[in-house]
Protein backbone atom coordinates (compact mmCIF):
# COMPACT_ATOMS: atom_id res chain seq x y z
CA UNK A 1 0.00 0.00 0.00
CA UNK A 2 1.41 3.40 -0.98
CA UNK A 3 -0.03 5.44 1.85
CA UNK A 4 -0.84 4.46 5.40
CA UNK A 5 -3.81 6.18 7.10
CA UNK A 6 -3.41 7.56 10.61
CA UNK A 7 -3.55 4.84 13.31
CA UNK A 8 -7.03 3.76 14.31
CA UNK A 9 -8.29 2.09 17.48
CA UNK A 10 -11.51 0.16 18.05
CA UNK A 11 -12.81 1.20 21.45
CA UNK A 12 -16.08 -0.03 22.93
CA UNK A 13 -17.78 -0.43 19.55
CA UNK A 14 -16.35 2.53 17.65
CA UNK A 15 -13.27 3.05 15.48
CA UNK A 16 -11.57 6.30 16.42
CA UNK A 17 -8.21 7.95 15.67
CA UNK A 18 -5.64 6.57 18.07
CA UNK A 19 -4.91 10.06 19.35
CA UNK A 20 -8.49 10.41 20.59
CA UNK A 21 -8.27 7.37 22.86
CA UNK A 22 -8.06 8.69 26.40
CA UNK A 23 -7.92 7.27 29.92
CA UNK A 24 -7.64 9.18 33.17
CA UNK A 25 -4.37 9.01 35.11
CA UNK A 26 -6.60 8.28 38.12
CA UNK A 27 -8.32 5.30 36.49
CA UNK A 28 -8.41 2.01 38.32
CA UNK A 29 -6.40 0.40 35.49
CA UNK A 30 -3.47 2.72 36.12
CA UNK A 31 -3.71 3.11 39.89
CA UNK A 32 -4.61 -0.49 40.79
CA UNK A 33 -3.61 -2.50 37.73
CA UNK A 34 -7.08 -3.66 36.67
CA UNK A 35 -6.05 -4.41 33.08
CA UNK A 36 -5.54 -7.49 30.90
CA UNK A 37 -4.39 -7.78 27.32
CA UNK A 38 -3.46 -10.12 24.50
CA UNK A 39 -1.24 -9.76 21.45
CA UNK A 40 -1.78 -11.30 18.02
CA UNK A 41 -0.23 -10.86 14.60
CA UNK A 42 -1.27 -9.82 11.11
CA UNK A 43 0.99 -10.98 8.27
CA UNK A 44 0.95 -10.63 4.47
CA UNK A 45 -0.45 -13.82 2.95
CA UNK A 46 1.06 -15.74 0.06
CA UNK A 47 -1.84 -14.72 -2.20
CA UNK A 48 -1.62 -11.04 -1.32
CA UNK A 49 -4.35 -10.86 1.32
CA UNK A 50 -3.48 -9.81 4.85
CA UNK A 51 -4.01 -12.62 7.33
CA UNK A 52 -4.70 -12.56 11.05
CA UNK A 53 -2.93 -15.52 12.64
CA UNK A 54 -5.07 -17.54 15.06
CA UNK A 55 -7.17 -14.54 16.18
CA UNK A 56 -9.92 -16.78 17.56
CA UNK A 57 -7.48 -18.40 19.97
CA UNK A 58 -6.06 -15.03 21.01
CA UNK A 59 -9.52 -13.61 21.62
CA UNK A 60 -10.53 -16.70 23.62
CA UNK A 61 -7.44 -16.28 25.81
CA UNK A 62 -8.16 -12.56 26.13
CA UNK A 63 -11.68 -13.26 27.39
CA UNK A 64 -10.34 -15.95 29.73
CA UNK A 65 -7.84 -13.45 31.15
CA UNK A 66 -10.63 -10.96 31.80
CA UNK A 67 -12.74 -13.63 33.45
CA UNK A 68 -9.89 -14.84 35.67
CA UNK A 69 -9.38 -11.38 37.14
CA UNK A 70 -13.09 -10.53 37.29
CA UNK A 71 -13.37 -7.97 34.49
CA UNK A 72 -16.78 -7.72 32.79
CA UNK A 73 -16.02 -6.82 29.16
CA UNK A 74 -19.55 -7.09 27.71
CA UNK A 75 -18.42 -8.42 24.31
CA UNK A 76 -18.41 -11.99 23.06
CA UNK A 77 -15.78 -13.69 20.91
CA UNK A 78 -17.66 -13.27 17.60
CA UNK A 79 -18.13 -9.54 18.16
CA UNK A 80 -14.46 -9.07 19.04
CA UNK A 81 -13.32 -11.03 15.98
CA UNK A 82 -15.48 -8.87 13.71
CA UNK A 83 -14.12 -5.74 15.40
CA UNK A 84 -10.56 -7.00 14.95
CA UNK A 85 -11.07 -7.50 11.22
CA UNK A 86 -12.68 -4.07 10.99
CA UNK A 87 -9.82 -2.18 12.65
CA UNK A 88 -7.23 -4.26 10.81
CA UNK A 89 -8.83 -3.23 7.48
CA UNK A 90 -8.76 0.41 8.59
CA UNK A 91 -5.10 0.24 9.58
CA UNK A 92 -3.76 0.23 6.02
CA UNK A 93 -0.79 -2.00 6.91
CA UNK A 94 -0.07 -5.59 5.96
CA UNK A 95 2.24 -6.62 8.80
CA UNK A 96 1.54 -5.62 12.36
CA UNK A 97 0.84 -6.75 15.88
CA UNK A 98 -2.72 -6.69 17.20
CA UNK A 99 -3.32 -5.76 20.81
CA UNK A 100 -6.58 -6.41 22.64
CA UNK A 101 -6.96 -4.58 25.97
CA UNK A 102 -9.57 -4.59 28.72
CA UNK A 103 -9.27 -2.12 31.56
CA UNK A 104 -11.29 -0.39 34.25
CA UNK A 105 -11.19 3.19 33.01
CA UNK A 106 -13.34 4.67 35.77
CA UNK A 107 -11.92 6.27 38.91
CA UNK A 108 -12.34 3.73 41.68
CA UNK A 109 -10.67 4.56 45.01
CA UNK A 110 -11.08 1.05 46.45
CA UNK A 111 -8.91 -1.88 45.43
CA UNK A 112 -12.05 -3.59 44.11
CA UNK A 113 -14.11 -1.74 41.48
CA UNK A 114 -17.69 -0.99 42.44
CA UNK A 115 -20.24 -3.72 41.61
CA UNK A 116 -21.52 -3.46 38.07
CA UNK A 117 -18.44 -1.67 36.75
CA UNK A 118 -17.82 -2.71 33.16
CA UNK A 119 -14.32 -2.74 31.70
CA UNK A 120 -13.55 -0.78 28.57
CA UNK A 121 -12.23 -2.78 25.61
CA UNK A 122 -9.84 -1.52 22.95
CA UNK A 123 -8.27 -3.16 19.89
CA UNK A 124 -5.22 -1.51 18.37
CA UNK A 125 -2.97 -2.31 15.42
CA UNK A 126 0.69 -1.74 16.22
CA UNK A 127 2.77 -1.06 13.10
CA UNK A 128 6.03 -2.99 12.59
CA UNK A 129 8.19 -0.13 13.89
CA UNK A 130 6.38 -0.39 17.23
CA UNK A 131 7.63 -3.95 17.81
CA UNK A 132 10.26 -4.72 20.42
CA UNK A 133 13.79 -3.79 19.27
CA UNK A 134 15.13 -7.30 19.90
CA UNK A 135 12.53 -8.86 17.59
CA UNK A 136 14.87 -8.58 14.60
CA UNK A 137 17.73 -10.47 16.27
CA UNK A 138 18.43 -13.80 14.63
CA UNK A 139 19.79 -15.31 17.85
CA UNK A 140 19.67 -14.45 21.51
CA UNK A 141 22.16 -14.42 24.34
CA UNK A 142 20.22 -15.23 27.50
CA UNK A 143 20.78 -15.45 31.21
CA UNK A 144 18.83 -17.21 33.96
CA UNK A 145 18.47 -14.92 36.99
CA UNK A 146 18.24 -16.54 40.40
CA UNK A 147 16.99 -13.47 42.31
CA UNK A 148 13.80 -12.89 40.26
CA UNK A 149 11.42 -15.75 39.53
CA UNK A 150 8.17 -16.31 37.72
CA UNK A 151 5.28 -15.35 40.01
CA UNK A 152 3.46 -18.45 41.23
CA UNK A 153 -0.23 -19.18 40.70
CA UNK A 154 -0.89 -18.00 44.24
CA UNK A 155 0.15 -14.48 43.09
CA UNK A 156 -1.21 -14.27 39.52
CA UNK A 157 -3.22 -16.83 37.55
CA UNK A 158 -0.60 -18.07 35.04
CA UNK A 159 -3.18 -18.24 32.24
CA UNK A 160 -4.16 -14.57 32.59
CA UNK A 161 -2.19 -11.92 30.72
CA UNK A 162 -2.36 -9.29 33.44
CA UNK A 163 -0.34 -6.12 32.92
CA UNK A 164 0.83 -6.00 36.54
CA UNK A 165 2.35 -9.49 36.33
CA UNK A 166 5.09 -8.23 33.99
CA UNK A 167 6.75 -5.93 36.53
CA UNK A 168 9.10 -8.61 37.90
CA UNK A 169 10.13 -9.86 34.44
CA UNK A 170 10.67 -6.26 33.34
CA UNK A 171 13.10 -5.65 36.18
CA UNK A 172 14.92 -8.93 35.48
CA UNK A 173 15.29 -8.18 31.77
CA UNK A 174 16.48 -4.64 32.43
CA UNK A 175 19.22 -5.96 34.72
CA UNK A 176 20.19 -8.60 32.15
CA UNK A 177 20.43 -6.04 29.35
CA UNK A 178 22.71 -3.91 31.49
CA UNK A 179 25.03 -6.94 31.68
CA UNK A 180 25.03 -7.42 27.90
CA UNK A 181 22.37 -10.13 27.53
CA UNK A 182 19.43 -9.95 25.16
CA UNK A 183 16.85 -11.86 27.18
CA UNK A 184 16.15 -13.66 30.44
CA UNK A 185 14.58 -17.03 31.16
CA UNK A 186 12.81 -17.12 34.50
CA UNK A 187 12.60 -20.08 36.84
CA UNK A 188 9.45 -21.01 38.74
CA UNK A 189 9.21 -21.25 42.51
CA UNK A 190 10.54 -24.81 42.46
CA UNK A 191 13.60 -23.95 40.39
CA UNK A 192 12.33 -25.36 37.08
CA UNK A 193 12.62 -23.44 33.81
CA UNK A 194 9.43 -21.43 33.34
CA UNK A 195 9.44 -18.88 30.51
CA UNK A 196 10.92 -15.66 29.20
CA UNK A 197 9.05 -12.43 30.03
CA UNK A 198 6.95 -12.61 26.84
CA UNK A 199 7.84 -15.96 25.29
CA UNK A 200 7.72 -19.70 25.89
CA UNK A 201 10.91 -21.76 26.07
CA UNK A 202 11.78 -24.83 24.01
CA UNK A 203 14.76 -27.18 24.08
CA UNK A 204 15.86 -29.82 21.59
CA UNK A 205 17.57 -32.84 23.11
CA UNK A 206 18.48 -35.94 21.08
CA UNK A 207 16.02 -34.91 18.36
CA UNK A 208 13.11 -34.48 20.79
CA UNK A 209 11.35 -31.17 21.34
CA UNK A 210 10.76 -30.31 25.00
CA UNK A 211 8.93 -27.44 26.70
CA UNK A 212 7.81 -26.73 30.30
CA UNK A 213 4.31 -28.00 31.13
CA UNK A 214 1.32 -25.75 31.67
CA UNK A 215 0.43 -24.90 35.23
CA UNK A 216 3.10 -22.31 35.89
CA UNK A 217 3.56 -20.93 32.37
CA UNK A 218 1.27 -19.13 29.96
CA UNK A 219 -0.53 -21.25 27.39
CA UNK A 220 1.12 -19.47 24.48
CA UNK A 221 -0.66 -19.55 21.13
CA UNK A 222 2.69 -19.80 19.36
CA UNK A 223 3.70 -22.50 21.85
CA UNK A 224 0.65 -24.51 20.83
CA UNK A 225 1.40 -23.88 17.15
CA UNK A 226 4.99 -25.10 17.52
CA UNK A 227 3.90 -28.31 19.26
CA UNK A 228 1.21 -29.00 16.65
CA UNK A 229 3.60 -28.41 13.76
CA UNK A 230 6.36 -30.54 15.27
CA UNK A 231 4.01 -33.47 15.80
CA UNK A 232 2.54 -33.08 12.31
CA UNK A 233 6.05 -33.25 10.87
CA UNK A 234 7.03 -36.33 12.88
CA UNK A 235 9.18 -34.65 15.53
CA UNK A 236 8.70 -36.14 19.00
CA UNK A 237 7.43 -33.35 21.25
CA UNK A 238 6.40 -33.38 24.88
CA UNK A 239 5.93 -31.21 27.93
CA UNK A 240 8.26 -31.84 30.84
CA UNK A 241 10.03 -30.03 33.65
CA UNK A 242 13.41 -28.68 32.65
CA UNK A 243 16.23 -27.65 34.94
CA UNK A 244 18.65 -24.83 34.06
CA UNK A 245 21.26 -27.54 33.48
CA UNK A 246 18.93 -29.28 31.01
CA UNK A 247 18.68 -26.07 29.06
CA UNK A 248 22.40 -25.29 28.98
CA UNK A 249 23.12 -28.91 27.99
CA UNK A 250 20.53 -29.01 25.19
CA UNK A 251 21.47 -29.39 21.55
CA UNK A 252 19.28 -26.41 20.65
CA UNK A 253 17.00 -24.00 22.45
CA UNK A 254 14.69 -21.25 21.28
CA UNK A 255 11.99 -18.85 22.39
CA UNK A 256 8.57 -18.71 20.74
CA UNK A 257 6.03 -15.90 20.90
CA UNK A 258 3.67 -13.98 18.64
CA UNK A 259 6.08 -11.07 18.29
CA UNK A 260 9.21 -13.17 17.66
CA UNK A 261 7.87 -15.73 16.49
CA UNK A 262 10.86 -18.16 16.82
CA UNK A 263 14.31 -17.01 17.92
CA UNK A 264 17.22 -19.35 18.48
CA UNK A 265 19.28 -19.13 21.66
CA UNK A 266 22.98 -18.95 20.86
CA UNK A 267 24.24 -18.96 24.45
CA UNK A 268 23.08 -19.24 28.06
CA UNK A 269 25.18 -17.51 30.71
CA UNK A 270 27.83 -17.09 28.01
CA UNK A 271 27.94 -20.80 27.21
CA UNK A 272 27.18 -21.72 23.60
CA UNK A 273 24.76 -24.51 22.77
CA UNK A 274 26.07 -27.59 20.99
CA UNK A 275 23.79 -27.33 17.96
CA UNK A 276 24.43 -23.66 17.31
CA UNK A 277 21.74 -21.10 16.70
CA UNK A 278 19.45 -21.29 15.00
CA UNK A 279 19.93 -25.05 14.98
CA UNK A 280 18.45 -27.34 12.33
CA UNK A 281 15.27 -28.20 14.26
CA UNK A 282 14.75 -24.57 15.27
CA UNK A 283 15.16 -23.44 11.66
CA UNK A 284 12.68 -25.99 10.36
CA UNK A 285 10.07 -25.08 12.95
CA UNK A 286 10.54 -21.38 12.20
CA UNK A 287 10.04 -21.98 8.48
CA UNK A 288 6.96 -24.16 9.06
CA UNK A 289 5.43 -21.51 11.32
CA UNK A 290 6.07 -18.72 8.82
CA UNK A 291 4.43 -20.81 6.09
CA UNK A 292 1.34 -21.20 8.29
CA UNK A 293 1.23 -17.46 8.97
CA UNK A 294 1.25 -16.85 5.20
CA UNK A 295 -1.56 -19.35 4.70
CA UNK A 296 0.62 -21.78 2.74
CA UNK A 297 -0.03 -24.91 4.82
CA UNK A 298 -3.44 -26.32 4.03
CA UNK A 299 -3.35 -28.59 7.08
CA UNK A 300 -3.66 -25.52 9.28
CA UNK A 301 -5.80 -23.31 7.06
CA UNK A 302 -8.20 -22.68 9.96
CA UNK A 303 -5.45 -20.80 11.76
CA UNK A 304 -5.67 -17.75 9.51
CA UNK A 305 -8.47 -15.24 9.00
CA UNK A 306 -8.26 -12.93 5.95
CA UNK A 307 -8.57 -9.19 6.33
Amino acid sequence: MSSVPPPRVWEDGHIIPAGEARISVLSHAIQRGAAVFDVGAMRPGATGACLLFRPREHIARFLRSASLVGLDVGWDADALLAATVQVAEASGVSSALVRWSAFVSSIEPDVVPRPGTRASVAIAILPPDAAAPDRSRATLRVTIPRDVRKAGPEVFPPQAKVGASYLGPMLAKRQAQALGYDEVILLDGEGHVAEAPTANVFAVMDGELLTPPLGRVLAGITRDSVLALARAEGIAARETHLSPEDLTGADEAFLAATSLPVQGIVSIEGRGLKGGAPGPVTSRIRDWLLACERGEDGRFASWVVPV
